[in-house]
């Protein structure tokens, strides 16, 4: 009976005139020499020779933190496509993997460079726990086209002074504001959205500090807000 392996080319032979054979191994075959097959590998791209707009594209999709944490300095090109503005549009510092790792006075730099470099034009911004009221105050003052804030266990982030700043300096462009887990008072967030003049979702999602009688003054209060949602646990759910 016959093995796979029996049927694999492991030599050939070629009968001599005298009757002997001739033992030709199969390394001797150039068709099944494999140390050939290095030489027919294609040579490897060089990434920094990319159109400088290519590579914005991709930087967009790979993240403000990932830039952050290195990808843009590569090289000359790398850093020069990081830098520009269309890059830091969307700033999301939630869930990467540095928010957990990283001590919360980095993270409030880092968050303060893509700011500074998207020139004014970052439309989305997303914060998790290293997040003040002093970084929510650097962010408005250089964001006129905020469009989206989404902010998750940041405590104290609203403070009164925030608030008079956030009153003298109307978020004119904001039109989601999502909140979870936030120690915001009924009275401060009515500030807040006094100055979000076309505001048009407003998520609230464990604020335990505004009940089920505020949601329904906010709903009486601000009918231009199309979709609002306020969410407590169980507890938290009775008045």
């Amino acid at each position: 009976k016959s093995r796979p392996l029996d049927n694999l080319p492991h030599q050939s032979t070629a009968k001599k005139a005298d009757g002997s054979r001739d033992v030709k191994k199969v390394s001797d075959d150039p068709l099944l020499d494999l140390s050939s097959m290095d030489d027919a590998a294609p040579p490897a791209r060089d990434w920094s020779s990319l159109p400088l707009d290519a590579l914005s594209l991709i930087f967009v999709r790979l993240g403000a933190v990932d830039i952050l944490m290195g990808a843009g300095l590569v090289c000359r090109s790398w850093l020069e496509a990081a830098n520009f503005p269309d890059v830091w549009r969307s700033v999301d510092m939630d869930k990467h993997e540095s928010v957990f790792l990283k001590g919360d006075a980095v993270l409030r730099e880092m968050a303060k460079v893509a700011v500074d470099r998207s020139g004014g034009q970052l439309r989305v911004f997303v914060g998790r726990m290293f997040v003040t009221d002093e970084l929510i105050k650097y962010i408005m003052e250089r964001s006129p086209s905020l469009t989206t804030l989404r902010l998750v266990s940041c405590f104290g982030v609203f403070s009164k002074q925030l608030t008079s700043v956030i009153k003298e300096s109307p978020l004119l462009e904001l039109r989601s504001l999502e909140l979870e887990n936030i120690d915001l008072t009924m009275e401060e967030l009515t500030a807040i959205l006094e100055s979000c003049p076309i505001l048009e979702v407003l998520r609230l999602h464990y604020c335990f500090l505004i009940n089920s009688n505020d949601e329904r003054t906010l709903r009486a209060k601000f009918t231009r807000i199309k979709t609002m949602t306020l969410k407590w646990d169980d507890e938290c759910c009775t008045d």
